[in-house]
């Protein structure tokens, strides 16, 4: 994946740094909508989006800081599931 196919709305929050969409673009395609539903009943997903429930705003921006936890760490694809929640 080319950093011009990454979703509009992950290039428009102005959040991550070059380095990190050509991480995620490095992907290939995106997890498919099952395996990011699935994510999000882990307990550490889970736990990070009850505690934001009704501050929507609060909530993308750490499930972002989350993402770039785990772009550190080399997780491009739960990067890519935390994004797509």
């Amino acid at each position: 994946m080319d950093t011009q196919n990454i979703p509009s709305f992950v290039l428009a929050a102005g959040f991550f740094t070059d380095a990190e969409l050509q991480q995620l673009a490095s992907y290939g395609a995106l997890p498919s909508p099952a395996l990011v539903d699935a994510f999000q009943y882990e307990p550490e997903i889970q736990e990070l989006m009850n505690a934001f429930i009704g501050d929507e705003s609060s909530r993308q921006v750490h499930q972002y800081l989350k993402a770039r936890e785990f772009l550190a760490a080399g997780a491009v694809e739960k990067a890519w599931k935390i994004i797509l929640l």
